[in-house]
């Protein structure tokens, strides 16, 4: 199927959004629309967990950081071949209902575009490029591209920064199911008028299964710090990138954890956005009569 012709899909789930000093949850409302393969329940109201701030990295002080996982090591999973091709980064806008900006639109993802997670509902990474006041759309498909879960709502943020979507936050977004891929859309809605005027970017997701022992072993782990490594040991970028934003949460001065960040995204080649920070935003639903 061609990549979303009219780009008119997507909706989004629910941000996370913080402050650069602000640590703590806020409560989004959501509303589920009508999606063209079927009807999604109304969400109740989600919590938003995650904050917090990017910090520079420090000059050399003798410490060393952790070993970082490779570009390879999270590109070793690719899309499927009858899929619809990820796109990492959304194209640039025409006229004035979007501000052009020196870097696009930006999802967190690897290269390959196609990212594992053991999570049932995992959590999405964006860069917005400039403050923000539009409709949004997030839309999860199948791999045949059926959509299974749609919402659309208007976003409204204060300055460029990353933002994040939880299908966690909503009790009626579906589950992911083992060993199956899944495509998502995120597309700002520039122009109510022109749907040639929106940005997208799209990826995928697998959900896998954990062997026994390294379920045990991650259960076993005293701290979200020796999960990076087992997260990182079996390529689960989703896991990993919400983990080591959460660590930044707690720590958010901690110069080791700004150099995973940015190492991280340095090894998928999104150095460019990895000082950036996330941003508060305001989301009202959008309901289509």
């Amino acid at each position: 199927m061609a990549l979303k012709s009219a780009l008119n899909i997507g909706a989004l789930s629910l941000i996370l959004s913080l402050e650069a000093v602000a640590a703590g949850s806020f409560l989004i409302p959501a509303e589920a629309l009508n999606s063209r393969a079927n009807i999604v329940p109304r969400p109740s109201r989600p919590q938003l967990p995650l904050n917090w701030q990017t910090v520079q990295p420090p000059e050399s002080s003798g410490s060393r950081p952790n070993i970082q996982p490779t570009g390879s090591t999270w590109n070793s999973f690719q899309p499927p071949e009858d899929g619809v091709p990820g796109r990492r980064e959304g194209g640039g806008t025409r006229g004035l209902e979007c501000p052009t900006a020196t870097t696009a639109l930006t999802a967190l993802i690897p290269q390959s575009t196609m990212g594992q997670t053991i999570s049932a509902k995992p959590t999405f990474f964006y860069y917005l490029p400039v403050p923000l006041d539009k409709t949004v759309q997030f839309e999860l498909a199948d791999q045949r591209d059926k959509t299974v879960y749609k919402k659309s709502f208007r976003m409204v943020t204060s300055r460029a920064g990353i933002v994040s979507v939880s299908l966690g936050s909503d009790d009626n977004s579906p589950a992911l199911e083992v060993g199956k891929n899944y495509q998502w859309y995120f597309t700002i809605k520039c122009n109510p008028k022109n749907t040639t005027d929106d940005v997208l970017v799209s990826g995928w997701i697998n959900r896998t299964a954990l062997a026994p022992t390294v379920k045990t072993e991650l259960e076993r782990s005293p701290d979200d710090r020796t999960k990076l490594s087992i997260f990182a040991q079996q390529r689960l970028w989703y896991e990993y990138l919400a983990t080591l934003a959460q660590l930044r949460i707690e720590s958010p001065s901690d110069a080791n954890l700004a150099i995973k960040w940015s190492a991280l995204l340095n090894s998928v080649e999104l150095g460019k956005i990895s000082q950036e920070p996330l941003v508060a935003s305001e989301l009202t639903p959008i309901t289509r009569k």
